[in-house]
């Protein structure tokens, strides 16, 4: 009996995330149209299992972006994050703080050219153009952290401030440029010749972003000094 439960647990944990894996890919595809009955199937589960894990096909949508949320903040805690505690890190030097950019970017750029992660990001992106009450949980729990800490760095190396406008949007520049290889996937594998991205495409397009991120930063840090100069 003791060594039922430990069992129960993990069949009802594997059988969570597999409707939350179905859920993704549904309603990434369809939104809330998808039905619960595609879902489970697609899961491999009886469909009365979504209503006694979730309560309902909206708790189940809301679950999704949890997971989404937790699953990128986990891969780009590293990058971000002098340690493992979750809070935010103030750095102090610049070369550290252009590292961590090129880590984040090198992690971001591996998780948008995976297809494994294609049905998060048509889940993600369907959030963006509709947004509903899973926009609020990706917005506190994934986007606002990450881009808030970027801009951070942004702003440490630049010498701008983090809150200013211009700062904000320089960094959701640099989000947009990574962005834009998932978003404009085929264009890029049809200019370049490839059939899919593979590691040592994924390497070139980092460095191709590592050298426009720096790119940025020099710029703005040249554009901060000849401003401060201006004013002696």
């Amino acid at each position: 009996m003791t060594e039922a439960l430990p069992q129960q647990t993990t069949r009802g944990e594997q059988a969570k995330n597999k409707l939350i894996q179905a859920a993704i890919a549904q309603f990434g595809e369809y939104g809330m149209n998808a039905t619960t009955r595609d879902i489970a199937a697609l899961a491999e589960q009886n469909i009365a299992a979504i209503n006694y894990y979730f309560g309902s096909k909206e708790a189940l949508y809301l679950a999704c972006a949890h997971w989404i949320a937790g699953f990128i903040t986990e891969r780009t805690r590293l990058p971000l994050q002098a340690n493992s505690s979750g809070h935010d890190v103030r750095l102090t030097d610049k070369t550290t703080a252009r590292q961590r950019l090129h880590q984040l970017s090198r992690t971001m750029l591996h998780l948008l050219t995976d297809d494994a992660t294609l049905n998060i990001s048509k889940f993600v992106t369907r959030e963006q153009f509709s947004p509903t009450e899973a926009y609020t949980v990706l917005h506190e729990r994934l986007f606002l952290p990450m881009h808030t800490q970027i801009a951070h760095l942004v702003a440490l190396y630049s010498g701008l401030s983090p809150d200013a406008t211009d700062t904000v949007l320089h960094t959701h520049g640099i989000l947009g440029e990574i962005l834009g290889f998932r978003l404009g996937r085929n264009t890029l594998l049809l200019r370049c010749g490839w059939q899919q991205f593979d590691p040592a495409g994924t390497d070139q397009i980092a460095r191709t972003v590592g050298q426009h991120i720096d790119f940025i930063l020099q710029g703005l840090s040249a554009q901060r000094g000849a401003v401060n100069d201006e004013k002696k």
